[in-house]
């Protein structure tokens, strides 16, 4: 079965706007110079272009696919052939993306993503409409009827469209998803300032200016336009106050069109995300794939009381430019909600277990261990001695500033560390200026390492490593905690064969 035939405006959409800045640069801002680079650089891109539109064409002919035997057959290449088959078991994620291209068209794109990492670790449906997507994803759905006939039927359009004999039922299983989390306008304006979103004007603002540069005054004209503003005070004040308000209206804008139509909701089965308002997108894991979860505070978020809440999974989640973590809950979470979300969703985690501090003589470890970016930094300093802010011994004074930052970065991060284990589960939070708690159940853990250094073995303390299945494995480590909780959890560790199912 061939792809949707509008795949292939869609992919001279996606050629145009990876070209934009060499089509404004060639077309546009050079293009009256008579420079040799520029002016067979405009032929060399128009047979590109041409031969990139041919080659887009005679691909929708030959790259097919079908699914048979509950798993999808795809054939690929033009030149080089290339044919996969994925069974829906091997399906982790679901991802549903509807861009302002497809939303003109009122049509969607749909993404597969599988536990392989490679080329293909992921099936990809450019263009679909959403009637076909909710038959794909409810195809891939475990226990759904394999046999499904269609007829593919070819209008004098080109146009392909699949007819089943049975129409996918959704309703259902929205019906039995329960909303727990939409987030308030309150929410949306903390997630505005935490993000620093409104820095992201900056690369913008910088990066216009190299486009209109070439329409600019002359520099001697700006030179005296720029004397001018810096000998008023008050021009100075209404410059700032208006760059301020630019940047912050447009990090609060950019934040409510990313998460105000927000949307978690769940399933027995499965976890869902809506989100977006120009560009909507929509997320679906099934609950049995999920590996472990992490919970995240930067500096500032801790200071508003806000957490990001990740699932770790064996997927490989297919991040476009631009896109926020598809394994991520919600990136601004009141701390409080973020534990009761995690609840309600994945009962089968606790995080109400009495979590251990570690002793003093860890913290003397962590004091004593060296850091080798203070020393290089240090020796870099002592050998070019730079003057900063005019002082001539200001690079010793860099240097104490440094190790300050390390001591209290250590001290804050033994104070954080908290740590746990219970029947099936692990949990620790860890962290200095920003702290992450790491929770996974005994069967998900992969391989698990004890190591002690002659410094930890002096004071009897030891670190140990976890590796999760995911995309690629996932590794936590926790340093420092007494050794015989170590080797507690070694053994606690040994015990794997317990609640892991040896399949047949």
């Amino acid at each position: 079965m061939r792809y949707h035939p509008m795949s292939i405006a869609f992919r001279i959409y996606q050629f145009i706007k990876n070209s934009i800045f060499i089509i404004l640069l060639l077309f546009l801002l050079r293009r009256e110079s008579e420079f040799w680079l520029f002016e067979y650089g405009r032929y060399a891109f128009i047979g590109i272009f041409i031969l990139r539109v041919i080659y887009l064409i005679v691909a929708w002919f030959i790259e097919k696919y079908e699914w048979k035997d509950r798993a999808f057959h795809i054939q690929k290449g033009v030149f080089v052939k290339h044919a996969s088959t994925v069974p829906f078991s091997r399906i982790q994620n679901v991802t549903r993306k509807t861009t302002a291209f497809h939303k003109l068209l009122g049509l969607t794109s749909l993404t597969f993503e599988t536990a392989r990492d490679g080329q293909d670790d992921a099936i990809h449906f450019e263009v679909l409409t959403k009637k076909d997507a909710d038959f794909l994803i409810d195809l891939v759905q475990p226990g759904k009827q394999e046999e499904q006939s269609f007829v593919a039927l070819e209008s004098d359009s080109i146009d392909t469209e699949m007819k089943v004999d049975k129409e996918p039922n959704n309703e259902t299983e929205r019906l039995e998803r329960t909303v727990v989390f939409n987030p308030e306008r309150k929410d949306l304006w903390k997630a505005s300032f935490t993000s620093l979103s409104f820095l992201a004007i900056i690369p913008i603002v910088f990066g216009a200016i190299e486009y209109v540069q070439p329409f600019l005054p002359e520099a001697d004209e700006v030179e005296g336009l720029l004397q001018l503003v810096l000998h008023s005070k008050w021009l100075i004040a209404v410059i700032i106050m208006l760059a301020v308000l630019i940047a912050v209206g447009f990090g609060v804008g950019r934040t409510f069109i990313r998460y105000g139509k927000y949307e978690i909701s769940a399933s027995k089965t499965h976890i869902y995300i809506d989100r977006g308002v120009l560009n909507e997108s929509f997320f679906a894991i099934e609950k049995r794939r999920i590996q472990g979860l992490e919970m995240e505070q930067t500096f500032l978020k801790r200071i508003f009381g806000l957490a990001e809440v990740k699932l770790i999974s064996s997927a490989n989640p297919n991040q476009p430019e631009g896109g926020v973590n598809v394994n991520s809950l919600y990136p601004f979470l009141p701390i409080n909600q973020a534990y009761k979300l995690i609840e309600t969703v994945l009962p089968e985690y606790n995080l109400n277990i009495e979590l251990k501090r570690l002793p003093r003589k860890s913290l003397l470890v962590k004091l004593l261990r060296p850091s080798w970016l203070w020393i290089i930094a240090t020796v870099l300093l002592v050998y070019f001695k730079p003057d900063i802010l005019n002082l001539e011994q200001a690079w010793w004074m860099v240097s104490l500033l440094l190790l300050l930052i390390i001591i209290i970065q250590r001290v804050l991060d033994y104070i954080h560390t908290r740590y746990a284990i219970s029947l099936d589960q692990v949990q620790w939070w860890q962290g200095g200026l920003t702290s992450r708690m790491f929770v996974t159940k005994r069967k998900n853990i992969i391989e698990m390492k004890y190591s002690q250094t002659r410094l930890q073995k002096y004071f009897e303390v030891s670190s140990i490593t976890t590796m999760n299945r995911s995309n690629p494995p996932h590794v936590e480590s926790i340093t420092d905690i007494p050794t015989p909780f170590a080797l507690e959890m070694k053994d606690w560790y040994f015990k794997r064969t317990e609640d892991v199912e040896l399949n047949s």
